[in-house]
């Protein structure tokens, strides 16, 4: 459907209509209906849904004649103008909705440019409605920047002249003139499809329409202003003319009442005062203009003995209103009969110059200075009164029509100086004494303070004379430049605060990010790895050669990655390497810990380092610390076996590393909080991504003895950013306030506000402490080969859809009847029962059932699995359920003869690790390897495969990347193809699409959790669980 809308002067009201491409029932009347537009009804529904208000009389249905070109069956579709001879004009009836001025220039206003303006909404916008819209606009803004005056208009003469009061537009602003033209111009024909015979004029109907528009929003809101209100209502009840006035703008009919002479002379009064405002510069081809120059006597500034002498010109001159470089001075004016520009002459202009310079001096009294001579070009005023001109003459003018030049230096909102602070490091080499001093985020910088006015560097003395003077437009230096001295004394008050307490590295990154305003801009310069910090950087760090012990290779980015974990770690910060998954995070550790144990030796002190890990992951680690650094002592404290109590205390302080997982982490917190760990390292520390779990409170409580913290992570934020609070926690304790601060200073303005600006606040002020490389970036690694993603939708058998529509109606049904905690448990019930009948109805019915020709999907999976198979190459399933998992591996074996590997929660580590290790090594190992995505989505290297198969999808898009990493990282030398399956028309569909949307919000540091779906209305929840009407 295309909507359409129109301004009708002879009602006085906006009307909708709209045309769709199915012909509805043709009518009966003098003028035949419209075959194609949309039924009052519908037009209804689409208007309420647009904002439009009907439960006042601003809104109502109705019916609009147009005057349409085409045949004499029907009018063409969405018509700009004739093109032919052989069309003709007609009238046709349509349903319209009937609004107000003030409710269409609310609500047009509303409208987005060329865009669908709702997203339930199957429609498109008119050229007409487009139009109204952005004059709409046009509307508000000359509202909003008070371009308007009261006016009367009368009706009748004598004893029954009618007089009424209204709000007027005025467009004498320069650009408010070039713009209304330009609307005149461009207006579509369809604009005046009202008038019987497209002979309307642009200009008229855009004028009445404005003028109705904004009388009658200012009526109302000046109405609902002085209703109630003592003040106002004894100023419009008194008997005087303005109260007359004011009572008439603010009531409905806008009636003045009174004499006929008291009339009579109010409407005089009001014409001579309007008329200049309403026409200045609009008649004629100049118009008036004042020139501020500056004196041009010897330099002197705010510390020479003469500044109170200083005088200003304010210059009188014409200026062409087609050419404003076209300046005709005072002078010539006086001498000159007539005045020529392009081909016209402006006879006598000293009449209008005369009496435009008396109306300006009204304005700005210090012109009538200028008047008393014979031939007036000038007046002179002091600097206080330069500044009066600067600050609000030259405005007041420039709004009332008169020209203005003014100097360069005083910008659009003025020449106010930027007042700022700067610090200055006094270290010469901040990298080499700042490294022996240097130590936590709490240390104070070393910092010589200093405060600018513009680009000035000013002295204490300077700056107090400043504070002095009364007038603040000064000239330092040569420049003139105003400035605040509320805003002066502020910076001196911060200076001194600074210069007796000092600024901590915190405080420092905080007031650089824009998190903490103090009220004065700040400007920090520092050479150096402080000074790279301060700016957001990840800090200047000297690269580290790999240990020599390292048994392996590091690439150029990850001796990059050690070399900032250890250069940040000697400082007291804590930091999250939060490489792409597959980068090798392990091995950067690996190396630092094997550094730090050169280091601890030359210093003859050694503790233990705390490496926190998922248990699916523990002999992952165990194995590769074996493999790149056998040197180091490690004890693997995991197990029915491990120890306790005071022989776990002694064997551990024995080691140079100590690896648990972080359940033990809460079961063993007594033993593990007695030992000073060098430091602890949190291996996928999204698992302390709930900052009020037991789990994330202790490590909090271990760590805080410990020397120093790393976080390591491929997705610092998985849904929401109190996570990212939860890890920055835990790495640079309270750096980014306590938790009901952040939410209130960074959450909730990002989260629910989508605030761009917070959102970058908070990354600069994390920037610092996260180093996070992805390997599609060639810069970082250039021969891990590319990853390519696709979709595969599948469609339902007919047994899987019966299931699906009866699972639905049975639930919404038990839905629609409870509320509170057992709602919620019923809309995750059904999430998974449609999930399960998508994968497979056996999954569903749990009734051990044949799997073949029953699921869309299973045979998709194995058309692919065929032309893998066939190529000799091997492939990765994931699912989220292990009853799939089990039925999957049966019925593949099954259907291959050959053996599927499965990996689930509940395999034994040492089965675990005998799979991986043979569908890595083993070139005779089973080609198809099925893994649950919790138990195998971590901590595995499965290169070998090169094709990644997502039978169902996780809610979590960082969740999905990580099990895709398995075979997407170093090591592999192919393509890999990852395949996702949609079931199409379902849950499946309407997921995929919250996925996608979901990743782009993480990239920004925003996502929404899992739990968004329970706090659906029944009405969202029928609509996201249905069946779309084609299946």
């Amino acid at each position: 459907m295309i909507l359409h809308g129109t301004w009708v002067p002879d009602r006085g009201k906006f009307l909708v209509w709209g045309e769709k491409t199915k012909t509805g029932k043709k009518g009966r009347g003098k003028t035949p209906e419209h075959p194609f537009c949309t039924s009052a009804e519908e037009l209804v529904g689409i208007s309420k849904a647009l904002g439009f208000n009907f439960d006042s009389d601003e809104c109502s249905p109705g019916s609009l004649t147009l005057s349409l070109p085409g045949t004499e069956k029907a009018p063409h579709a969405s018509f700009k103008r004739l093109e032919t001879e052989e069309e003709t004009l007609s009238n046709w009836e349509v349903p319209a909705v009937c609004v107000s001025a003030r409710e269409a220039i609310t609500q047009l206003t509303h409208l987005p440019f060329n865009d669908v303006p709702h997203n339930n909404l199957n429609i498109k916008l008119g050229d007409d409605i487009l139009f109204w819209s952005l004059l709409s606009k046009f509307g508000y803004e000359l509202i909003a920047r008070q371009r308007f005056i009261p006016s009367i208009t009368t009706s009748g003469k004598g004893k029954k002249m009618v007089l009424r009061a209204r709000w007027h537009p005025v467009y004498n602003y320069d650009n408010d003139s070039k713009r209304l033209d330009l609307f005149v111009d461009s207006m579509p024909y369809i604009c005046g499809a009202a008038d019987s015979d497209l002979k309307f004029s642009p200009a008229k109907l855009i004028i009445d329409f404005l003028n109705t528009a904004v009388d009658k929003t200012c009526r109302g809101w000046f109405k609902d202003k002085i209703t109630g209100t003592g003040i106002w209502e004894n100023k419009i009840t008194r008997d005087t003319l303005p109260s007359k006035l004011l009572a008439g703008l603010g009531s409905v009919d806008g009636m003045i009442r009174g004499t006929t002479h008291e009339r009579t002379v109010l409407k005089t009064e009001m014409d001579k005062w309007s008329h200049a405002i309403r026409t200045s510069g609009r008649e004629t081809p100049f118009r008036t203009c004042f020139r501020l120059e500056e004196p041009q006597d010897e330099r002197m500034d705010v510390y020479g003995d003469k500044r109170e002498a200083m005088d200003w010109n304010i210059s009188f001159h014409l200026q062409a209103m087609d050419d404003r470089s076209l300046i005709v001075p005072a002078e010539t004016v006086w001498k000159s009969k007539s005045i020529g520009h392009k081909g016209m002459e402006f006879e006598s202009p000293q009449e209008m110059f005369l009496g435009d310079l008396a109306k300006a001096s009204r304005l700005f009294p210090a012109i009538e200075q200028g008047l008393k001579t014979r031939r007036p070009g000038k007046c002179t005023v002091g600097t206080e009164g330069a500044y009066a001109f600067l600050k609000e003459g030259a405005w007041l003018l420039e709004e009332s029509g008169y020209g203005i030049l003014i100097p360069s230096w005083w910008g659009k909102y003025g020449a106010a100086s930027d007042i700022k602070i700067k610090a200055k490091s006094k270290s010469k080499s901040p990298s080499e004494t700042s490294e022996r001093k240097f130590f936590g985020l709490n240390s104070i910088l070393n910092f010589n303070w200093e405060i600018a006015v513009g680009d000035e560097m000013l002295t204490r003395e300077e700056l107090e004379k400043l504070s002095e003077l009364k007038i603040p437009l000064v000239k330092v230096r040569g420049k003139w430049i105003e400035f605040k001295k509320d805003r002066l004394e502020d910076a001196l008050k911060i200076l001194n605060k600074f210069e007796k307490e000092g600024m901590t590295l915190a405080e420092a990154l905080h007031i650089n990010s824009g998190a903490e305003d103090i009220g004065i801009p700040m400007e920090f310069e520092s050479s150096g790895w402080l000074g790279d910090i301060v700016k957001g950087g990840n800090g200047k760090f000297k690269k580290i050669k790999t240990p020599k012990s390292f048994n392996g290779k590091l690439r150029p980015y990850q001796e990059d990655g050690f070399s900032w974990l250890s250069f940040l770690k000697s400082r007291g910060l804590g930091t999250c390497l939060a490489d792409d998954m597959g980068l090798g995070k392990t091995i950067q550790v690996i190396s630092l810990l094997l550094h730090d144990r050169v280091m601890d030796k030359k210093s003859k002190s050694s503790a233990p380092v705390l490496l926190i890990a998922p248990t699916s992951v523990i002999g992952n680690w165990h194995h590769e610390l074996a493999r790149f650094a056998p040197t180091l002592k490690v004890m693997i404290h995991h197990g029915t076996e491990r120890l306790s109590g005071k022989k776990f205390i002694t064997e551990a302080k024995k080691q140079d590393v100590v690896v648990t997982t972080y359940a033990l982490s809460v079961r063993d917190q007594k033993d593990l909080d007695k030992i000073r760990w060098q430091g602890v390292i949190l291996d996928e520390a999204q698992n302390i991504k709930n900052p009020y779990t037991k789990q994330a409170q202790n490590i909090r409580k271990i760590s805080k003895k410990s020397g120093y913290r790393i976080a390591l992570t491929g997705t610092p934020i998985e849904n929401r950013l109190s996570e990212l609070w939860s890890i920055m926690e835990f790495l640079n304790s309270g750096y980014l306030g306590t938790f009901r601060q952040f939410r209130r200073n960074f959450a909730i303005p990002v989260e629910r506000r989508c605030n761009q600006e917070v959102s970058e606040k908070l990354r600069d002020l994390v920037k610092p402490f996260i180093l996070r490389r992805v390997k599609t970036d060639k810069k970082v690694i250039k021969d891990l080969p590319d990853k390519i993603e696709m979709k595969k939708y599948c469609t339902l058998t007919v047994e899987q859809t019966t299931l699906y529509k009866a699972v639905v109606d049975e639930m919404m049904q038990e839905i629609e009847q409870s509320e509170g905690i057992e709602r919620k448990g019923l809309v995750l019930s059904a999430l998974t029962k449609l999930k399960q009948i998508c994968n497979h109805p056996a999954l569903f019915l749990h009734d051990g059932s044949s799997l073949d020709a029953r699921s869309g999907k299973l045979e998709q999976l194995k058309d692919m699995l065929d032309n893998v198979l066939a190529a000799n190459e091997r492939a990765l399933i994931f699912t989220q359920y292990s009853e799939m998992g089990k039925m999957l591996k049966e019925h593949l074996e099954e259907s291959y003869g050959r053996e599927v590997f499965f990996l689930y929660g509940g395999v034994p580590q040492k089965k675990r690790d005998k799979m991986v290790t043979m569908f890595q090594g083993d070139k005779n190992a089973p080609p198809i390897f099925i893994l649950s995505v919790k138990a195998g989505g971590l901590g595995l290297n499965l290169t070998s495969a090169n094709h990644v198969f997502h039978f169902d999808r996780w809610w979590n898009p960082a969740v999905e990347n990580q099990a895709t990493d398995r075979s997407f990282r170093i090591g592999q030398m192919k393509n890999v193809q990852v395949y996702k399956f949609v079931t199409e028309g379902t849950l499946e569909e309407k997921i995929d699409y919250m996925i996608e949307a979901k990743k782009d919000l993480s990239d920004k540091i925003l996502s929404a959790g899992d739990s968004y779906l329970t706090e659906l209305s029944n009405d969202k929840l029928r609509e996201m669980f249905s069946l779309r009407e084609e299946y």
